[in-house]
């Protein structure tokens, strides 16, 4: 494990002129404490240093206050049976986010395993309610704080309170980062790195010498902050990065090398038990066993969305929830080999600056960017990028700003503290001004989905998106326009053609809806790129044919959907289509599909299972599915009831009275 190295004092100058590569004076007068402590003449300058981030965060977060529930919100809080009462608040630990749509399907194989987020809502549920003003609160009070944390680190990699301040004010008001503080299902950022940055404030003190109790605090925080959200995992990256690189004296690579393995290795024991937990909650440790897209193409692509992601971080404009990806088909793009070339550039400039802080920003950066690229091809296509996973990275990005304006505050003499002044309050002002105003668009999901359009208006995407917003808000023709205007734009968009069908067949016309997504399977060419969404527009009109009566045509979008794209929807659906045929060992075969590719907590499933088998007369077996049901089903759902008398019977047991 780690020596413990020689005092503070003995670094600091070495460190902040040698090594950084940025600042040429010695700080010794703030580096002659014990590792982990502050000189007491530096506390009050400290807590000054401290505190002007930490308001900048609230001030111009205050405005969210006044939004409403805005997206996922209406679904996660609204609707969440889950969350209104503590009573299942140890399910948050067996079970995925989105479990509390119990008797859905398509949720069964959500991703999302992050017990920190639910038990969070629960407790918002209990202390606001369906009132947003105390939500938000919570968001912008998370933010603050970890504001602060990001102080904290940046001062303890640095040992100086102006590069500390100055990159956590940074922080603060970065514009990118309204996602995940004006919508408050996006809290799951700031939640996990209000966990992860104390873990690294620990791992840091411990390295500088402190004791054997400040890692086992790291590996907790990071443990907590595995259950808040999954990209935390990235972490135990960082640390082998500082144990090779960023500590390194005069140590052969061989010892660091067995320091680095050692102390990795105690990272990976939460990362196993996270992943342990995780397998149990949701059946798998991945993402999804069948990605949306071609590996070649998503690995083509990344350079663009990593380019696009840096963009976003550098300039302050076009921030919105939804940004258009176009898959990279081919190395010989130039749109590969552009944004590859520019990233090459980027890192040629980094090495070129031989600073350690400057390099470790970029590590982080890129270290907690790396489980949002590597699930490029898991997600939808209006999510392939997404704001708030730049909220943990961009920690990285405002250190590298801060150091560069610390550079020019040094490099001019006098002159240079008015450069580097007015450089760091002018960009502060115009972020604000732009998060100030970006908060507001997450005023409610029309708003939302209105400045998706308003910053591309040339995305068919992001027409359909806001009409379907628009439909759930009672306003049903703007939506069909809406939905219009997106075919006419594009004649290829799957997503046009399945929100038409839903306005359609919502409102009673099942003949016109079955219309118009046979014109949507005739329209949308089959690829890997679009075979998810072809395979739910043959789901659909399987269900609206036998809605209708018509058996033969239902059966045959029904297998053509899991033809198309293998999955348990399209088994389930499949399944419980010969069930009611009365058709019951195909609808046990496909139940049966279902059941082997599903989270072990849905209950729905083991009931259609017994009932399939009691059709099959196969009574044991149905009544050890029904007991299952009986089991896992949720004590409001409305079948539980009806299940446990019908049970009853199968068994020639007598009701008891009530």
């Amino acid at each position: 494990m780690p020596k413990k190295p020689q005092s503070r004092n003995s670094r600091a100058s070495t460190q902040t002129a040698g090594r950084t590569g940025v600042v040429t004076k010695n700080v010794s007068e703030e580096s002659t404490a014990e590792p982990g402590s502050v000189p007491q003449s530096a506390l009050s300058w400290r807590n000054m240093y401290a505190l002007v981030p930490v308001l900048l965060a609230l001030l111009t977060s205050v405005n969210t206050l006044w939004n409403h529930f805005a997206g996922d919100d209406l679904e996660q809080i609204l609707n969440n049976s889950f969350i209104k009462t503590f009573s299942n608040l140890p399910a948050a630990f067996t079970k995925s986010v989105w479990s509390f749509t119990a008797a859905d399907i398509v949720f069964t194989v959500d991703p999302y395993f992050r017990p920190m987020f639910s038990g969070l809502f629960t407790i918002n549920y209990a202390l606001f309610g369906n009132k947003p003003f105390g939500w938000h609160l919570i968001s912008i009070l998370t933010h603050g704080g970890v504001t602060f944390l990001v102080f904290m680190v940046t001062r303890e990699i640095t040992e100086r309170n102006w590069v500390a301040g100055l990159t956590a004010s940074l922080f603060a008001v970065h514009p990118v980062h309204a996602e995940s503080v004006a919508w408050i299902s996006g809290i799951t950022d700031p939640l996990m790195s209000l966990f992860l940055l104390p873990s690294f404030l620990f791992y840091l003190r411990f390295r500088k010498g402190g004791s054997w109790y400040l890692l086992l605090l790291s590996l907790g925080f990071f443990f907590l902050a595995l259950l808040s959200k999954e990209t935390a995992i990235a972490f135990p990256l960082i640390v082998g990065y500082c144990e090779l690189f960023h500590f390194r004296r005069e140590d052969q690579i061989t010892r660091r090398l067995g320091r680095a393995a050692q102390l990795v290795a105690l990272f990976v024991v939460p990362v196993l038990l996270y992943l342990a937990m995780r397998y149990y909650a949701l059946g798998n440790v991945i993402l999804s066993a069948q990605p949306r897209y071609p590996l070649g193409q998503s690995i083509l692509t990344l350079p663009l969305v990593l380019l696009k992601y840096l963009g976003l971080m550098a300039i302050p404009w076009g921030y919105s929830y939804q940004h258009t990806i176009t898959f990279v088909e081919t190395p010989a793009s130039i749109a590969f080999l552009a944004p590859l070339a520019a990233i090459i550039a980027l890192v040629v400039c980094i090495v070129f600056v031989k600073s350690r802080l400057v390099t470790l920003g970029a590590v982080w950066f890129l270290a907690m960017l790396t489980p949002a690229l590597l699930a490029l091809r898991e997600f939808e296509p209006a999510s392939l990028l997404q704001e708030r996973y730049l909220y943990a990275p961009s920690f990285g990005v405002c250190l590298i700003i801060a150091l560069g304006i610390e550079w020019v505050t040094a490099r001019f003499a006098s002159p240079g503290r008015a450069i580097g002044a007015a450089l760091a309050v002018l960009l502060i002002l115009v972020w604000s001004v732009v998060l100030i105003r970006q908060n507001r668009t997450w005023n409610d999901t029309v708003s939302v989905y209105r400045n998706s359009v308003a910053v591309d208006p040339d995305a068919p995407l992001a027409h359909v998106l806001l009409a379907r917003s628009l439909y759930d808000a009672g306003r049903p023709r703007e939506a069909e326009a809406e939905a219009r205007t997106t075919l006419n734009m594009d004649p290829h968009c799957a997503t046009a053609y399945l929100s038409l069908s839903y306005f359609t067949r919502v409102s009673g016309k099942l003949d016109k809806a079955c219309e118009i997504l046979e014109d949507g399977v005739s329209a949308v060419p089959e690829s890997t790129m679009t075979r998810q969404d072809l395979a739910t527009m043959y789901l659909n009109l399987g269900l609206l044919y036998q809605q209708r009566k018509m058996f033969d045509l239902a059966e045959e979008k029904l297998l053509r959907s899991a033809q198309v794209s293998p999955r348990a929807v399209a088994w389930y659906y499949t399944g419980q289509f010969y069930f009611e045929q009365g058709r019951y060992d195909e609808a046990r075969v496909q139940f049966e599909q279902t059941s082997a590719a599903i989270p072990r907590w849905f209950a729905p499933i083991h009931l259609r299972l017994g009932m399939t088998y009691e059709g099959l007369k196969d009574t044991a077996r149905a009544q050890m599915e029904l007991e299952k049901y009986l089991e896992l089903a949720p004590a409001d759902a409305p079948d539980r009831e009806a299940t446990r008398k019908h049970l009853q019977d199968m068994r020639g047991v007598p009701a008891k009275n009530k």
